[in-house]
């Protein structure tokens, strides 16, 4: 039989008749063990689940794969595919993975697991899940609800590598960054709170990438520009497509700016911070006012210059300071 290589194949020749079960799980197993394509080995673990094939020697691979793989990537979609398909026999390593985990992708696929399914298997590893949570928070300065964003932004700084490690601890970095045009530092935390969070990702991420010399950026006039002029130059993550739904948790939030992101809109839960009074969403991709503005019954100003909105409500210019 002439060998299969790609996932998408194996699945269809096995569905066909033309691969049987055995053969089907060998080549995938073999693909997740030989590939140096993450891509391809994360798709060869989904089509494993596409063939609901369940067998002791794919949970006893995936297992190994799970806490000893180099790539977070591929850990964090095993995680994935034991909970859904192996979970009771997946306890100790989950709880192990909770334990020493270093990357966010992983340790979120557990976390948004928990929030989905009501199984008394995962009310096992809960407590420490909670542990872990409040340990994080603990090093970021925050309530352990508002932590959920930080890990979030974890992942997004996660994206696309292999070995990216949490660092709970850049966060004060940014408590001491400023925004010369603001006159604000880019994250302010009152009592465990956030109340100021001036959120640029292709800023964040580089200070989250050069950590060595943060000092030294710390003491430069307007980092603001010379952040701007790098990013000039940079053709790769510069804007992110949504800033994350767990935003939401930051209900003390008094002052959000967004500018320069790329984002076309807001995520719902942006409702809940009903505590806003400016935001800034200028140098985005807006068509139009976003709908969550109505939800903001103390919002003073909101900064909208530099997108694609024609229209401003008039009611809302009457009781907003609206910058465009």
């Amino acid at each position: 039989m002439k060998e299969i290589s790609k996932p998408e194949k194996i699945q269809k020749a096995f569905i066909n008749g033309d691969l049987s079960k055995e053969n089907a799980v060998e080549q995938l197993i073999l693909l997740i063990e030989g590939s140096n394509n993450t891509e391809m080995r994360v798709e060869s673990i989904k089509t494993l689940g596409n063939l609901k094939i369940y067998t002791e020697t794919i949970f006893k691979t995936l297992e190994n794969y799970m806490i000893s793989d180099e790539s977070a990537i591929v850990r964090a979609s095993v995680v994935n595919y034991l909970i859904h398909n192996f979970l009771e026999d997946s306890l100790p390593a989950l709880k192990w993975i909770i334990q020493h985990e270093k990357s966010p992708l992983p340790l979120k696929v557990i976390f948004d697991s928990i929030k989905k399914f009501d199984s008394p298997h995962l009310k096992l590893i809960k407590k420490d899940l909670t542990s872990w949570n409040e340990s994080f928070s603990s090093k970021v300065g925050v309530d352990s609800q508002e932590s959920k964003f930080f890990l979030d932004l974890e992942v997004l700084f996660a994206k696309g590598k292999r070995n990216y490690e949490i660092d709970p601890f850049i966060y004060k970095h940014f408590e001491e960054l400023s925004d010369i045009k603001d006159g604000e530092p880019w994250l302010v935390i009152k009592n465990k709170h956030v109340e100021i969070l001036n959120f640029n990702y292709f800023n964040w991420k580089f200070i989250k990438n050069n950590t060595d010399i943060v000092n030294s950026l710390s003491k430069l006039h307007d980092i603001n520009v010379y952040l701007c002029s790098l990013r000039k130059y940079s053709h790769n993550d510069i804007i992110i497509s949504s800033i994350p739904e767990s935003i939401g948790s930051l209900i003390h939030l008094k002052k959000l700016i967004l500018r320069r992101n790329g984002i076309r809109k807001l995520p719902i839960s942006i409702k809940k911070l009903t505590l806003l009074k400016e935001l800034d969403i200028s140098y985005n991709k807006f068509e139009e006012i976003p709908d969550e503005i109505n939800s903001f019954n103390r919002l003073e100003t909101l900064n909208i210059k530099h997108n694609f909105i024609q229209k401003i409500p008039e009611s809302l210019s009457h009781y907003i300071k609206v910058i465009r």
